[in-house]
Formats: structure tokens, sequence, C-alpha cells
């Protein structure tokens, strides 16, 4: 797994390298700025539990309002659900990873991945639980867990996102992404696009269920949306739309068939004395 963008230049072909650069150019300069410090919904990369719980109140106030469109009443009700799950059950998933720095303790410090029943196991203490835990918390959260067997225990910790990137993409997989990462970044880091990528057919799946597609997608992409702020988590599917492809020359193939076939039934017919 990787968390982020990892290119092989010689085998960078030209056709990827100017997808690139157009991504580039559709989301800005300004659109990275904004992912590191906050998004137009007022919250950072990673969101603190006051910024989601304003997030909700907001998208309660408007999805129970007749003052807007029914579709972006239902968008905001949708959103509402995705941010009250995560106040009530946290962020981490089973298979998500945490980079943990402990300063003075390299035995403890590392790539941890979050175990079943939702618990980081860290060597030589008790496994600390993680389910109510958002990722803006688990910095000061793993300080004071470890806090209670480590002496003055200073922790820098990283969270990432287990998740699938398919379609319109040079390498579909899974991977494990910097949950402070943009959308755009993300994409990339699956290896660049392919050619005939449009971002208008993308979609975001968790299961059976679409959280982000089309136009938002695209919007996503454009403000610098990070994955924390799209309410991600472990598993979802960011499918990279493409266009359709056409067939021109099978299809020329198809229309020179039908007269062929139009005489051959009438001959048919004739012989049968249908007509």
């Amino acid at each position: 797994m990787r968390s982020g963008l990892s290119l092989d230049i010689p085998a960078f072909s030209t056709t990827r390298l100017v997808w690139s650069l157009l991504l580039a150019m559709a989301v800005g300069a300004p659109a990275a700025v904004r992912a590191q410090e906050e998004s137009p919904n007022g919250r950072r990369a990673v969101a603190t539990r006051a910024e989601l719980q304003a997030a909700l109140a907001e998208d309660d106030r408007i999805a129970g309002s007749g003052s807007y469109s029914r579709a972006f009443r239902d968008a905001k009700q949708q959103e509402a659900a995705l941010i009250r799950e995560r106040l009530q059950e946290g962020d981490f998933q089973v298979g998500d990873q945490i980079q943990v720095n402990v300063f003075g303790d390299d035995k403890t410090s590392g790539l941890q991945t979050v175990g079943g029943g939702r618990v980081l196991s860290l060597p030589g203490l008790p496994d600390i639980p993680l389910r109510g835990v958002l990722r803006s918390e688990i910095e000061g959260y793993l300080t004071q867990e470890m806090g209670k067997y480590i002496r003055d225990v200073k922790v820098h910790a990283t969270p990432m996102i287990r998740i699938s990137i398919i379609d319109g993409v040079v390498k579909p997989g899974f991977y494990q992404i910097d949950a402070a990462m943009m959308l755009s970044d993300a994409v990339m880091s699956a290896g660049g696009l392919q050619a005939g990528t449009e971002f208008k057919r993308s979609v975001v799946r968790r299961g059976d269920e679409k959280i982000l597609e089309g136009e938002d997608f695209a919007k996503a992409l454009q403000e610098g949306r990070s994955l924390d702020q799209l309410n991600l988590r472990a598993g979802d599917v960011i499918d990279v739309g493409v266009k359709p492809v056409h067939n021109t020359w099978q299809t020329v193939q198809t229309v020179a068939v039908i007269p062929g076939l139009i005489l051959g039934i009438y001959g048919i017919g004739k012989l049968a004395g249908a007509w």
C-alpha cells in the first residue's frame, strides 16, 4: 500500500503526463492551500469534533427547510447521516493504519494497523480502543492513553484511510492514504489518469450507497477537498469515471450487414411463398 504519489518517470507516457497536467490545472494552486487549512464547508483537512457538530447542525437546518431544492436537501440529509455516524462511532475502522511516532521510543514508533474490535495494539502496551475517536483526536488520545504507562510521552500520529481506487486510473487497487490528502492527490496516487477520464462520471461508493458522484465529485476536485472533508472511511471505493468507448469500425460493419440481412430474409420469404 502507498500513501502518496509515486510515479515511474521512465514509464510515464505522454498521455499520462497530459492528463496529470490537466488535473493539476483543474484543481489549481489555491485549492492545495485550502486542503491544508479549510474548505468551503468550514472544516479543516482533518475536521475537529466542533467543526463536525457545526456542519451537522447546518446540514440538518438545510435538510429541514423548504427554501432549497429537493436534490440539495437530500444531499445535505445524506451528508448529515455520514457526519452523525462519525461523531457516534469515530473514524477508525479495521484495516486503517496510523503512522505513530513516539519521541525517544523506536520500539513503539512505526506504521500501526487498526485490528479486530477497532483497537490499536502497540508493543509492550495494552490494546487501545479506538471506537468513537475522530482522526483529529488521535494524537491527543494516544498521548493520553500511552501516558498511563509511559512518563512524559510525546506522540505524533498521522491517520490513514484504507480505500480502493478503480477504473480511470493507471494502477487500480487498494491504498492506505493520508486522511488529509486532497481527493485529486488520492486519485493521482493510483499511478495517474488513463486517457478518456471524465470526472463527471465518477462516483464514491460505500457498499451499495453512492456518497459522492457526478458534478459533486468534479466540484470536490476543484475545491481541493480532502478525504476527511468528504467523510470517507475505510472500505470506500473511488470509481474514477471514463468516457464510453465507441467502436466506429464495428458500427460501420453492423450497418453494412443490415441491408444484406433484409435481402436474405426477403429471398427466403419469396421461396417459401410468404410474399
